[in-house]
């Protein structure tokens, strides 16, 4: 009797330490929230892993954050979250008036993507002189295509030849074209596969320009990088596995964007996804070649940007390691 009595205390307390010990060996998660600029199909990588929990096994609760309206780089700076996704115009310029502490630890895609659309009647650049052109907020990537497209490839002075209205996101960008209230619009994608639906005028197409661009830039700042490394390195294998996932799984992909994309149809969720699966990089690493080309996009409007060195807008240290290592071969072999 005294066996049997003793026998389920003892099997409780054997358990209860076998789970103490379990709880105090987990190693607590980083809770980390990411800013990203808009609601566009390239970040789509950042809603699956935050969705699927992909950093957990890195350690890290992945969050995300819309910064577009108050730009990411006032993220950044305010230390409400240690990295940010968006165009990395805004790690770029900060370099170019001489602020220096933004880096960009990855690059997610260098393909423009979209255009200029216009109204019908304006077939050619110079039928827009007089008119008003819809762009982003200034010193946006939006605002910096158009200055760039105007000054060197068409020869058109901004704010003189043609008069520039910053909206800020590509749908309500999208909006005011088909309102009227401005006669051509930059757009990116999603949108830009809207107004050729619609019969809107392709003036030009970014990716015809051959240009790279730090499009989706994974940023954050040196003393983050100086303070917490290895933090850097777990959210990245989070985001490279992300980037995996997306290229393999169009339907998770497809029910993300349901979730969180604006500004295009179920009819547009195919080329959408073709054309953003084929311009994201499996691995990101940065290079001072797609910087130097961003510096010289800009430099029409600041042109200390050609005294810039881009080598100290990049640390390509990280992505290198991770492909080295074989961690992002891996991933493509499943």
């Amino acid at each position: 009797m005294g066996l049997r009595n003793i026998t389920p205390a003892l099997s409780f307390i054997l358990g209860w330490i076998g789970c103490a010990s379990a709880a105090l060996g987990a190693a607590p998660l980083d809770s980390v929230t990411i800013g990203f600029s808009s609601f566009s199909g390239f970040y789509g990588p950042l809603w699956l892993a935050v969705d699927d929990g992909l950093g957990k096994k890195y350690g890290v609760d992945l969050r995300a954050v819309y910064a577009g309206r108050i730009r990411p780089q006032q993220l950044l700076a305010s230390g409400e979250t240690p990295l940010v996704i968006a165009s990395g115009s805004g790690a770029v310029t900060s370099h170019v008036l001489g602020v220096k502490d933004q880096v960009i630890v990855a690059l997610l895609s260098t393909k423009l993507g979209g255009g200029i659309f216009a109204k019908n009647e304006i077939k050619r650049p110079e039928d827009l002189k007089g008119k008003l052109i819809a762009t982003g907020r200034p010193g946006a990537l939006n605002d910096i295509l158009v200055r760039y497209v105007l000054t060197r490839r068409w020869g058109l002075a901004p704010d003189r030849d043609v008069k520039l209205l910053p909206i800020g996101e590509p749908p309500l960008m999208m909006q005011a074209l088909e309102r009227g209230v401005v006669d051509a619009s930059s757009l990116s994608v999603p949108a830009s596969f809207v107004a050729k639906n619609k019969g809107f005028f392709e003036l030009i197409n970014y990716d015809n320009l051959g240009l790279a661009y730090p499009m989706h830039a994974v940023t954050t700042l040196r003393p983050t990088i100086g303070k917490n490394p290895q933090l850097i390195d777990r959210v990245l294998k989070a985001l490279v596995e992300a980037v995996a996932v997306f290229k393999g799984n169009k339907e998770k992909s497809f029910a993300v964007w349901r979730k969180y994309m604006r500004g295009a149809g179920e009819e547009f969720l195919e080329e959408t996804y073709q054309h953003t699966s084929a311009a994201l990089e499996a691995v990101p690493t940065p290079s001072t070649q797609v910087i130097a080309s961003a510096l010289d996009m800009i430099s029409a409007h600041y042109p200390q940007a050609r005294q810039t060195d881009p080598s100290l807008i990049v640390d390509p240290s990280f992505v290198r390691r991770l492909d080295q290592s074989g961690f992002i071969g891996a991933l493509y072999k499943k």
